[in-house]
């Protein structure tokens, strides 16, 4: 009773991963808004970044080269980013759109889809190689 089929399970996500771990100053941040947005899984939980990729499967963030269990994907091309890196790229008090830091699409705004599948890194790993050997 009162199950849902199909759609989305969401992961319950540590406070602690609720608001930035301190990568960059975030002076001018809602934290009540990130909080909500991040417990509804519209963006990724705040990681601490790591140095390297060892011993996971961690992606990393192109902005600011840490590795983390999952990125935020740009809506427009689907690169992935950090929440940190986000929110710099976003700033919260103006009316300015904001540029895709990747493809220049105006309106940039990205979407939490989770953990990336072993498939979605299998497929990634294989264009990888595909484009060393052209």
């Amino acid at each position: 009773m009162g199950n849902r089929i199909g759609g989305r399970r969401k992961a319950g996500v540590e406070e602690r991963y609720t608001r930035p771990q301190g990568l960059y100053e975030h002076r001018d941040i809602d934290q009540k808004k990130l909080r909500k947005l991040i417990l509804e899984a519209k963006l990724a939980p705040c990681y601490p970044g790591a140095d390297d990729a060892a011993g996971g499967d961690l992606e990393e963030c192109p902005i600011c080269f840490l590795y983390y269990p999952s990125l935020n994907r740009s809506k427009c091309c689907s690169k992935g980013i950090c929440t940190e890196c986000f929110l710099q790229m976003k700033p919260t008090h103006t009316a300015r759109p904001t540029q895709c830091p990747f493809c220049k699409t105006p309106n940039y705004a990205v979407e939490y889809r989770g953990v990336k599948t072993k498939e979605e890194r299998s497929i990634e790993q294989f264009n990888r190689k595909s484009l060393k050997h052209r």
